[in-house]
This record gives C-alpha cells, sequence and structure tokens, in this order.
C-alpha cells in the first residue's frame, strides 16, 4: 500500500510540474537588436501649412552587415510614462561604416513637451531632444537632452504593428 501511495504522489508531482514548466507560450521579441550605443543627432524645427515638424538627423555609429537588427525613435511625453516606440517605425541600420538617419514627422498641436530619443534597445538611448512649446517666441524650440534625464531615463515600450484600432498613427515618431 504504501508502495501504491509513493507511486500515486510520484505521478501527481510529475504531472504538476509538467503543466507548471509549460506555462502560457512567451510572444517572440518583435525587436531584433544588436550592440550599438554611440552616435549624434541634430534636431530642427520648421513651420509649415499643416502644423510645426521636427525632424531628426544623425548617424549611428555602427552597422549591421546580417541587415536583421534594427533601431528607432521612441517617444516620452511624461515623466511618468515608457518610451513608446512603433514597430512599424523600426529602421534598419547601413551594411558597414555608421548608419545616417533622418525622419521628420510633425509636432503635435497645442500644448507641446515631448522628447525623442533614437534607441537601439529597450533601455540604450544613443541621443535625445526635447520639444518645447516656447511661449515667448510662440514657436517649438527643440534641445538636446541627455540619455540619462529623468524625463527619458526609462525602458522603451514597443507597440506592435498590429496595435488596434487602425490605422496607426502615420505621424507618431
Amino acid at each position: 500500500m504504501k508502495r501504491l501511495l509513493a507511486a500515486l504522489v510520484a505521478a501527481l508531482v510529475t504531472a504538476v510540474a509538467a503543466v507548471a514548466a509549460a506555462g502560457p507560450a512567451l510572444a517572440a521579441d518583435p525587436w531584433p537588436r544588436i550592440p550599438c550605443t554611440s552616435g549624434t543627432v541634430d534636431a530642427t524645427v520648421t513651420e509649415e501649412k499643416e502644423g510645426d515638424v521636427l525632424a531628426l538627423t544623425g548617424q549611428l555609429d555602427c552597422a549591421d552587415p546580417k541587415a536583421a537588427a534594427s533601431f528607432g525613435y521612441a517617444v516620452y511625453e511624461s515623466v511618468f510614462s515608457n518610451g513608446l516606440l512603433y514597430a512599424s517605425h523600426f529602421r534598419p541600420y547601413a551594411p558597414v561604416g555608421s548608419t545616417p538617419f533622418h525622419e521628420a514627422k510633425r509636432v503635435p498641436d497645442g500644448a507641446v513637451d515631448l522628447a525623442v530619443c533614437v534607441v537601439t534597445d529597450y533601455d540604450a538611448r544613443v541621443a535625445c531632444v526635447r520639444a518645447v512649446w516656447d511661449h515667448l517666441a510662440a514657436a517649438v524650440v527643440v534641445r538636446p537632452l541627455p540619455t540619462d534625464d529623468p524625463l527619458v531615463d526609462r525602458v522603451v515600450q514597443v507597440v506592435a504593428a498590429d496595435w488596434k484600432p487602425r490605422p496607426v498613427c502615420g505621424t507618431c515618431w
């Protein structure tokens, strides 16, 4: 009887362990990355008929010969939120040398106060800028921002390409 009970307990423990180990399926990481932590960014704001446009131009000091990895632009709108990077806005690295980039998007209307960082990983900000509405100048002013500033010193959240509702924001960073 003790052997039967021991066998049943062993079978039960094995079954529970197998179910617990299986767990829910983990989603694949949507962001293929390479180590890249240096580069530069210059930012300008231009006034156009449809509103102000923030343009980022610069380079990353790395490349991806396999053409598999990507970088992007994370936007931070408050000190309480993660940076948002839309998966549809991933950009490829150059195959050799440094990777030049240029991205221009409309700045949201209203009280502008946001930061945009060129990011190469969930916690790797290469360069950042902050765009704010300057009431005295009556214009959006953009300035460099340290990558460890409290506004941007948070993890990046990737927003999946199939994010709802559709269409995905075409002017979002």
